[in-house]
């Protein structure tokens, strides 16, 4: 009877544990379904535009027109490159050593195609395939087109239909050579209209500044045709701009507007509609060291957008922490909002600014050669009163007194002493600037923000 009993529990045990096995996976299942099905998630990403595709991009032509990026040790003599240069020996009957990008400096990827994802703007591109062999004439084998050369009459791009959709922002990697360059990059909607962005583009080994351009990787050696790296520093430049993602974009066109030849694209993403962070203004905007200041922090998504936004501040000078002095901090609350369908209001986290007050001071004589001075002055009338008579032992016994007394006020006056100020004086007085930026699930940060506005708030830390 008792095995019955202990055989009834257990399989009661078991069957409790696949009822409850059970109500886990489906739970589970249910959980997941959710995730696919649940309305109003945002699943906009990056679109990274297919540059080497032949059949719609470019009216039935290569987008990809210049074989630009080469693996350091490849050769390509005999070939026109990016710039046509001089800076190797070439084999004969070549007289010239053109200059490209090397895929190894650059960092690309391995994959096919090859991916870069520069950290200075968290937005993945794909370029075209890379020369892994040696190629041109002097091997009789063709080098792999991998760049756009832009054209006077422009290179028109046009975006399969999948692809043509509301975007927020294009972002061209690309360079001139040569020196700086004019040219234009068109937006192109299904509707019709354009947005025309004029730009300079910079020489790839000195960086310009120009409107809507940054350097997504810096510091990087070209490649010479034979294979080897040259001593210049160079860039890749990033050309961000801000389409209009009221519209559908239908593609882009790339122009040579001074007719050098010399601008190239390498990669082009496509940022779908996204979010801008308005900073706000700080509730002081002077501080003395200690204290703090707040400011409302606005998340504007652009029309279409629903997503989750992490939400991260960092603060400009950036102070190195010492027993010298201690850096401000910035703190948001919440780290992140939720923007979803339908909202009324646009979502808000506050910002908090910290200085540091100064530690507490010591303060201490920097010297006693001052009261060293007026040592002997005692000892001098001690001796005066052993020496003299009686009556001249009480005149010297007064003026000795005198003299301490003298020496006690000079000891207690602080005007007469010169103090020395030690420890950590906080956060040094001057203005800071705070920036706030964001990223959601899908890897969109923040797009440019409109005209009178910033992402950035500045305070200003005074002496106590």
């Amino acid at each position: 009877m008792r095995d019955l009993q202990l055989r009834a529990k257990r399989e009661t045990s078991m069957t409790t544990r696949e009822g409850a096995s059970c109500v886990f996976l489906l739970s589970m299942a249910a959980l997941m379904l959710t995730f696919l099905f649940m309305p109003g998630m945002a699943r906009a990403q990056n679109v990274q535009v297919d540059l080497s595709s032949t059949s719609a991009l470019c009216g039935g032509q290569e987008c990809f027109n210049t074989a630009g990026l080469f693996n350091t040790g490849v050769k390509f003599l005999g070939t026109s490159g990016m710039d046509n240069g001089n800076n190797c020996t070439p084999t004969p009957p070549y007289t010239n050593c053109p200059d490209a990008y090397s895929a190894t400096q650059l960092g690309l990827s391995t994959s096919t195609p090859p991916t870069l994802t520069p950290p200075s703007l968290n937005v993945p591109f794909t370029f075209g395939a890379v020369n892994t062999a040696n190629c041109g004439p002097a091997t009789s084998a063709a080098c792999t087109v991998d760049v756009v050369n832009f054209t006077s009459s422009g290179v028109a791009i046009t975006l399969p239909t999948a692809q043509q959709a509301v975007y927020s922002t294009v972002i061209v990697l690309g360079t001139a050579v040569n020196g700086h360059h004019s040219g234009t990059v068109t937006a192109d909607y299904t509707d019709g209209t354009s947005t025309v962005f004029n730009q300079t583009f910079s020489d790839w080994c000195g960086f310009g500044g120009n409107q809507y351009e940054s350097v997504a990787v810096g510091g990087i050696n070209r490649i010479n045709a034979d294979g080897t790296l040259n001593g210049a520093s160079c860039n890749l430049y990033a050309y961000t701009y801000p389409v209009d993602f009221t519209k559908t974009l239908q593609g882009l066109t790339l122009t040579d507007t001074d007719g050098s030849g010399a601008s190239f694209a390498m990669a082009i993403t496509l940022k779908p509609p996204t979010y801008t962070i308005d900073g706000g203004t700080a509730s002081l905007s002077s501080v003395t060291a200690g204290s703090t200041a707040t400011s409302t922090v606005t998340v504007n998504p652009q029309p279409g957008y629903v997503g989750t936004i992490q939400l991260s501040c960092s603060i400009t000078p950036t102070i190195q922490a010492s027993a010298a002095a201690t850096p401000p901090t910035c703190s948001l609350s919440p780290t992140s909002v939720d923007v979803t369908a339908g909202e009324t209001s646009p979502p808000t986290s506050t910002l908090t600014f910290t200085s540091v007050k100064p530690a507490a001071a010591r303060l201490e004589p920097p010297s006693n050669i001052f009261y060293a001075l007026w040592l002997p002055v005692p000892g001098l009338a001690l001796i005066g009163v052993g020496l003299g008579s009686r009556a001249s032992r009480r005149k010297n016994l007064l003026v000795l007194l005198l003299l301490g007394l003298l020496l006690a006020a000079l000891m207690a006056t602080p005007g007469c002493v010169t103090y020395k100020h030690l420890g950590n004086v906080g956060t040094p007085p001057g203005q800071y600037t705070v920036s706030i930026t964001g990223v959601d699930a899908n890897g969109l940060s923040q797009a440019s923000n409109p005209a009178g506005t910033t992402n950035t708030v500045t305070v200003v830390v005074t002496d106590n």
